[in-house]
C-alpha cells in the first residue's frame, strides 16, 4: 500500500492571474492499494456525500489518463483509493487540483510507471485546466507557472518567509469555477494590465524580502476580482478593512468564495476577525483558518505489507 498527501492551494494571489499560486498545510490524503480487479474508491472528510456516489470523479479520471497513455491494461491490476479531504470542496482552494495530482501520482507509483514531474503536469492540465493549482500542489511552496512557445509548461519557485501565515475565510456557500471564469471579461485596458503587472512583480519581490509593509499593495487586483466580487457578499468590506490595518495583504483564493490574506506570524487572530465579523454583517458565516505554507508538495510514502 502506498499513501499520498497533496496539499490545498490558493492561486493568483490577487495580481499573479492564472500564474501564481502556493501550497498550503491542508490536505488531501489518499492510501491506495492493489485489489484483483477494478477500481474502487471510498471518501471520507469534506465532500464526501458528494462523491460517496460518483462513478465519474476527478481521482478515477486522473488514475485512468495515466493508465492510458502509458498503455497499461487496468484488467490486469486494480486498485482500491481510500480517500481522507481535509480540504473544502468548489471554494477556491484547489480542491480538483488536489484530486487530480493525488490520482496521476498514485496511478503512476503503485503500477511503477516512470513519470517525470514535467509529464504529470501535462497529464494534469486538460483535467484541471489551471497551471497555477496543479503546480504548487505537486511541487509545493509558492510557484509561478507558464507556458513556453511550444507550450510546455515550466514553473519556478519563489521563496517566502518562515513567518508568513495564511489566514483563509471559508464562507458557507459554493462558486462554480466555470461560472467564474464566465464573469470574466475578453479583453482589458493597457493601464489595468499595466497594473497587475506592477503589482506582481511587488509582491513577489516583497514574499522574497520580508517586507511585509507593502502586501497590501503588491495584493491588489485590477483584472478578475472586480468582477467577481457581485457574487460575494461582504468581499469589498473585507478587502477596504484588511487593507487599512497595514497588517496584510488580500485576495480570492482563487475564484472564490474562499478569501485568503497573507500576513506576518502574530497577526492571524486580528485579520481572522476582520473576515469573520464582516461577512457575519453581509449575511454570511464562514470558517476561518490559519495556516502554513506547505514546502513539500506532494508526498509519497510506501508502506510495507510486513
Amino acid at each position: 500500500m502506498i499513501k499520498i498527501r497533496v496539499p490545498a492551494t490558493t492561486a493568483n494571489l490577487g495580481p499573479g492571474f492564472d500564474c501564481l499560486g502556493l501550497a498550503l498545510k491542508l490536505y488531501l490524503n489518499l492510501e491506495i492499494e492493489e485489489i484483483a480487479q477494478g477500481l474502487v474508491i471510498e471518501y471520507q472528510g469534506e465532500g464526501a456525500d458528494k462523491f460517496s456516489s460518483k462513478k465519474d470523479t476527478l481521482i478515477r479520471k486522473s488514475v485512468e489518463v495515466v493508465l492510458k497513455k502509458t498503455g497499461q491494461d487496468k484488467s490486469k491490476k486494480g486498485l482500491k483509493i481510500k480517500v481522507f479531504n481535509q480540504i473544502p470542496i468548489t471554494r477556491g482552494l484547489g480542491s480538483s487540483a488536489t484530486a487530480i495530482i493525488g490520482g496521476i501520482v498514485g496511478a503512476a507509483k503503485l503500477y511503477n510507471i516512470n513519470l517525470t514531474n514535467q509529464e504529470m503536469l501535462e497529464l494534469a492540465l486538460p483535467l484541471e485546466g489551471h497551471m497555477d493549482n496543479i503546480v504548487p500542489a505537486l511541487i509545493g511552496g509558492l510557484t509561478l507557472a507558464y507556458k513556453t512557445g511550444q507550450e510546455e509548461i515550466k514553473w519556478a519557485r519563489i521563496k517566502t518567509p518562515r513567518d508568513l501565515r495564511v489566514v483563509v475565510a471559508i464562507p458557507d456557500f459554493t462558486l462554480s469555477t466555470e461560472k467564474m471564469r464566465k464573469a470574466l471579461p475578453q479583453k482589458v485596458a493597457l493601464p489595468e494590465a499595466v497594473f497587475n503587472l506592477s503589482r506582481s512583480a511587488l509582491l513577489v519581490n516583497a514574499l522574497q524580502n520580508s517586507d511585509w509593509d507593502v502586501l497590501a499593495e503588491a495584493m491588489e487586483d485590477r483584472l478578475h476580482q472586480p468582477y467577481r466580487a457581485p457574487f460575494i457578499p461582504g468581499i469589498e468590506d473585507i478587502f477596504l478593512k484588511i487593507k487599512k490595518t497595514g497588517l496584510a495583504g488580500v485576495a480570492l483564493s482563487g475564484s472564490g468564495p474562499s478569501v485568503v490574506s497573507l500576513t506576518k506570524k502574530g497577526q492571524e487572530e486580528a485579520i481572522g476577525k476582520i473576515m469573520k465579523d464582516t461577512f457575519l454583517y453581509a449575511g454570511v458565516t464562514c470558517r476561518v483558518l490559519v495556516l502554513e505554507v506547505d514546502l513539500e508538495g506532494t508526498v509519497v510514502t510506501v508502506v510495507s505489507d510486513e
